[in-house]
Order: C-alpha cells, then structure tokens, then sequence
C-alpha cells in the first residue's frame, strides 16, 4: 500500500548546533581572537574594519551566520557544518543596524554577551533623557465659546458640547419578557435552592 503522506524532515538551528551564536545575538570579541589562525588569514583592511567598529562602542550584534563552504544546493551538507562566519553590524537604536557598516568574520573570534534573555536595550547614543513631564489638566469649559447650534426638526436648539461628568442612565427594557424561574423548563430538573 502506497503512503499517503511524505516525510517532513526539519532541521532545526539551535544555539549549539551554531556554532554557539544565533542571529540578533548581541557579541564582543573573545580574548585571544587575534592568535586564531582564521583570524590571522583576514586581509588588513578587514582587522582595521573589525578594530574600528569594536572601539566605536555602541552595542554589536550578528546579522547573519554562514557556514564557511555556503553550497546553493538545500539539501547539501555543507549548508551545516562546523566552521561558520558572522556578519556583524552596530546597533544604531533598539531594533535598527548600520546596514553599511556591517563585517564579516570568523565566528570562533567572537562570544556571546551574556545580557539576560537577551534583550540588549538601545545604545547610549540613541538614549536621551526626557525631562518634560506632562500631567494631566482638567479642560476649561467656557459656555460662551460654545455656540454650535443643532437643528432638531424644526427648530435650532443649543447644543451640548461638554463631556459628561458622571455615567449616563439609558432607560431602556427587555425585548421579551423573561420568564419566571418557577416557570423555567429548567426548574423540572434543576433545584432552585440547592
């Protein structure tokens, strides 16, 4: 007999089977990274890029991470291996990078900030401190300011612009009358009084 579904084989990136560092993950540079040898066959241009951006400060997320032998095909391999490389950018406020900014290196010379559940906040220079404080003020009611007219049939009457101080009853009935609960259906098997 011929199956009727196909097999649905997920494959999952998980933080250790990253590498260690997942996407939006906030990184520094690990303490020996200069003595990597992946580290050691960047181009100087690229060191200086990495230098610079870590000295500017500011808070430095990964944006992507590839494998180091990225294949086109899916379902190949080396899509997931080993030896991964990290672009990272600086956070230009809370959720936003500096696209044009962004390097990419080794991950093995970068760790993780370990910030909590991850919430990295917004940089210091995005943060400004807002001394305005705004309380609340009643609104003044001038009567003579209000001269808007409503036509109501005939006739123009003043109308009512101030907002009400206290709720407003609205008479109103049922549209069926409810039946009394003696005389409910549901009374023949429910006792009314426990």
């Amino acid at each position: 007999m011929a199956r009727k579904f196909l097999k649905l084989i997920e494959n999952t990136i998980t933080r250790y089977s990253n590498g260690g560092i997942l996407t939006g993950d906030q990184v520094e540079l690990s303490s020996k990274y200069k003595s990597i040898p992946d580290y050691k066959n960047l181009s100087d241009d690229v060191k200086q890029k990495i230098k610079d951006l870590f000295d500017s400060g500011g808070i430095i997320k990964v944006v992507n991470i590839v494998t180091k032998m990225p294949s086109a095909a899916p379902g190949n391999a080396d899509n997931r291996g080993t030896e991964f490389v990290a672009t990272i950018a600086r956070m230009t406020d809370g959720a936003r990078y500096d696209n044009q900014g962004k390097v990419s290196l080794p991950l093995n010379c970068l760790k993780k900030v370990d910030n909590g559940i991850n919430r990295s906040g917004v940089p210091e220079d995005a943060e400004y401190d807002n001394k305005v404080q705004i309380d609340p003020v009643e609104p003044e009611e001038n009567e003579e300011q209000q001269q808007t007219m409503t036509q109501q049939g005939d006739s123009l009457k003043k109308s009512n612009l101030s907002n009400p101080r206290q709720n407003t009853k609205i008479p109103s009935k049922p549209a069926t009358p409810s039946p009394a609960v003696k005389e409910s259906y549901t009374s023949q098997y429910l006792p009314i009084n426990g």
